[in-house]
């Protein structure tokens, strides 16, 4: 673990303690602010290209064109949130530099959260943004990226997708809503910013009165012999960690292309941290990924 990253988790001990003491309640519904809404784009991003911010039914659609981008790349990127939380100032600095790093337009989509909205209001309202992309790409290339929550939704939509995205990136992906797997409670020590109890009442209402077996909810309970190439990182002290390398070596056993990158030490979504070598090797490697697919089709 780099220095940098250390001081980071250090900070973030003190920064995310309001968070980790909602999320240690069962009712953590109840600390939602009825209110909430998405950070908007920073200023920034219109200074460095093109932004277009669109509303449908209720909910942003951001739209990120670079200055310098490719024509024929395109990538989605599903906020994460615990279902139930929108996208947050900080997930902007993912947004740019998963542009800088493959030089894709990214159309940030805001789905529907719970409590107010179920599962199936959010894989409808995805599953539409995600069809005018491969629309608008065409025979180029489509990419599905997502941190946390956002990876759950990103699974689905792979699931789902009559045409597949050509490749998947998930930072931290909650891939097992159930949580229930004992090394958690051990992880928990070392993670500054997720506890589980919360985090399952969320997953209870964004399920509703549906089944968390269905494959398209759950990740854990998906067909993953049919995933995409796919790129996941994940944090070392994050209780997610375990789940998800469960998840891979399932993956893996299917024959499906799946990589996990893991960072020892990393904190739930680490490459959110920046300045961190940790997070600067994350974006290399996607913009490794999103060159191959361009070798592919060359």
């Amino acid at each position: 673990m780099s220095l940098s990253l250390a001081l980071t988790t250090l900070a973030l001990w003190v920064k995310a303690a309001p968070t980790r003491r909602a999320l240690s309640r069962d009712d953590y519904l109840s600390t939602l602010d009825p209110n909430r809404a998405p950070a908007p784009p920073p200023a920034r991003l219109r200074r460095t290209g093109r932004l277009r911010v669109t509303r449908r039914g209720g909910h942003e659609v951001v739209r990120y064109e670079p200055a310098r981008r490719r024509a024929a790349l395109e990538l989605m990127y599903l906020p994460g949130g615990g279902l139930v939380n929108p996208l947050v100032a900080e997930h902007w600095w993912i947004v740019e530099r998963l542009a800088r790093a493959t030089g894709a337009a990214v159309t940030v989509v805001n789905y529907p959260l719970a409590p107010e909205h179920r599962a199936a209001e959010t894989a409808a309202f995805v599953d539409a943004e995600y069809a005018r992309l491969a629309e608008r790409v065409g025979s180029g290339r489509l990419i599905v990226a997502g941190d946390s929550a956002g990876g759950t939704v990103a699974l689905g939509l792979s699931a789902r997708a009559e045409r597949s995205p050509d490749a998947l990136v998930l930072f931290s992906p909650w891939v097992d809503l159930a949580l229930d797997n004992p090394a958690i409670a051990r992880r928990s020590r070392r993670d500054p910013s997720l506890r589980a109890p919360g985090l399952r009442a969320a997953a209870r209402a964004w399920v509703g009165g549906g089944s968390r077996d269905d494959p398209e909810v759950d990740p854990a309970r998906s067909d993953v012999s049919t995933l995409p190439p796919t790129l996941i990182f994940q944090g070392g002290n994050d209780i997610f960690f375990d789940d998800v390398a469960a998840f891979v070596r399932r993956a893996r056993k299917a024959g499906a292309p799946v990589s996990l990158v893991a960072a020892a030490g990393g904190f739930h979504v680490y490459v959110g941290a920046h300045w961190t070598p940790e997070a600067r090797a994350a974006y290399a490697r996607v913009g490794d990924l999103a060159e191959s697919l361009f070798r592919v089709m060359t």
